[in-house]
């Protein structure tokens, strides 16, 4: 089974891996001996065959090295946007436009109260907050303050309606509207620019009148995050309108989460012939992520792989991709195969961008400077501080400590102690506040082997108590056995 994504799948501190390469035949040479060591790997049997004769990757190959640049410009922008007055159009790493001009929010907004069925005394007060806005976009210098402001009013206004219809806490209409407000917001009001990457949806059972608007909102659910990918977007799925081949799909899930991986995989492939039958493209890209991820996890990595690729080629869910590209990166960075490995993380994040999923973003950086410090490339920082500037963007912890730790490991790397025991410090901070003792644990140790190689026992004492306490907040008995022994040594001294 493959590691965790706070986990470094190869980390390795031999000097031979961490010695910094003087000219390009030694860098060949290190290029070898991590194919080398693919090879030896046995769960790494089959992968060449499919990288040389059926790659996963359909998408067009990324350069990531002349692109890093433009990484560095996208996260920039996601934190300049909002404050920005008059926006430039933009584009993702994939050449998709992220900007969305304002007249199609007001009708994404009237579609919207339209399609709930809003009484019309609110009807009418959410139109008075959309006349205001679209008043101050008609002039030539738009107070964007006042458009946000009473967008955010008109959206807390539909919330509340459907929090009473469902009894039931709503805020999607309010989320989509902070979803927009990351984005590049034309604020020229014109009808004849429509993006159509930006669509609101609905939580199950909140649409009463889809029927009546022209784009019906498709009846979505929302799964929980998957464990291999931190990510703060939402993991919307398709519910297959077939009553059969959405049967089918929760059955497969069942016997997945049984762990009874063989028959789910046969139903699941019930449920594929069942979503060809019907033209569910979309669900059959699910099915296909679901059969990867059961291959996956048990070891069949060209299989998974194949799943994965099919995933992408059958869906237009950006969220789907970013996920299926980060499980292939995984894959290939597990058995050391770094360009295959990189080149999925690249586009991991480049979906992940298109769908503003700044912690998914953040985390394949990471990943990728993982690898650079492996490599004992120096360019391992920038990409840690682009994944550090897109996780502050976020309310997830785990993603924060994930990075400041790993960028600890790597100043570690780099012969920066210092620099590493404040990285280590961040971590800390961050994985109390995510309430992840183990991690917490790990990383008050990490500091205390510093603190014994600069010889200051006490402080090292200190850091390994705490760690001690966190540690056992935990079932790792290995860990805690591990810190235990080392303060029972530092006692000696």
């Amino acid at each position: 089974m493959l590691n965790g994504v706070f986990q470094r799948p190869y980390f390795n501190n031999n000097n031979n891996l961490v010695k910094k390469k003087q000219d390009e035949e030694k860098n060949a040479s290190s290029a070898a001996q991590r194919e080398q060591q693919a090879d030896q790997n046995s769960k790494s049997k089959g992968l060449q065959y499919v990288e040389n004769n059926n790659s996963p990757r359909q998408e067009q190959q990324v350069d990531w090295r002349q692109m890093r640049s433009q990484i560095q410009a996208q996260a920039k922008n996601a934190q300049t946007a909002p404050k920005t007055e008059e926006t430039v159009p933009t584009k993702t790493l994939s050449g998709r436009s992220t900007v969305i001009n304002i007249a199609q929010i007001l009708k994404d907004f009237r579609n919207t109260a339209a399609a709930i069925g809003t009484p019309d005394n609110l009807k009418e007060e959410v139109e008075g907050y959309l006349n205001l806005v679209e008043k101050q976009v008609t002039k030539d210098n738009a107070n964007t303050k006042l458009v946000k402001s009473n967008l955010k009013n008109a959206s807390s206004i539909l919330d509340g309606y459907i929090s009473e219809t469902l009894n039931k806490d709503s805020k999607v209409v309010e989320n989509w509207v902070d979803a927009l407000f990351l984005q590049q917001i034309d604020f020229k009001y014109n009808e004849g620019e429509i993006n159509p990457q930006f669509l609101v949806k609905f939580p199950e059972g909140s649409t009463q009148q889809e029927e009546k608007v022209e784009n019906k909102t498709v009846e979505t659910v929302q799964e929980p995050i998957e464990k291999e990918i931190q990510t703060d977007a939402k993991v919307v799925s398709l519910i297959p309108q077939d009553k059969e081949l959405k049967s089918l799909f929760i059955q497969s899930k069942k016997l997945v989460y049984a762990n009874q991986p063989e028959k789910a995989i046969e139903t699941f492939n019930k449920a594929l012939i069942r979503a060809d039958e019907v033209g569910d493209t979309e669900t059959k890209s699910k099915i296909f992520y679901e059969v990867g991820r059961i291959y996956d996890d048990n070891s069949y990595f060209a299989e998974a792989l194949k799943s994965y690729n099919q995933s992408i080629q059958n869906t237009t869910d950006n969220n789907v991709k970013t996920k299926a590209h980060y499980s292939m990166a995984q894959i290939y960075d597990d058995v050391n195969q770094v360009k295959p490995a990189l080149d999925h993380y690249f586009n991991s994040i480049s979906f992940a961008g298109e769908a503003e999923n700044f912690a998914a973003q953040s985390t394949s950086l990471t990943k990728m400077g993982n690898i650079f410090t492996d490599m004992y490339e120096q360019d391992a920082l920038n990409y840690y501080s682009v994944a550090e500037d897109l996780a502050s963007q976020t309310e997830n912890s785990k993603v924060k400590g994930f990075v400041s730790s790993s960028l600890g490991n790597s100043y570690e790397a780099f012969g920066e102690p210092q620099q590493a025991l404040k990285a280590y410090s961040k971590a800390v901070k961050h994985y109390t506040d995510a309430e992840a003792p183990l991690k917490t644990a790990q990383n008050y140790a990490k500091a205390a082997d510093i603190m014994v190689e600069f010889s200051n026992v006490d402080k090292a004492k200190g850091l390994l108590t705490k760690a001690q306490n966190f540690a056992r907040q935990t079932d790792d008995i290995n860990l805690i056995n591990e810190i235990t022994e080392k303060l029972t040594s530092l006692e000696l001294l």
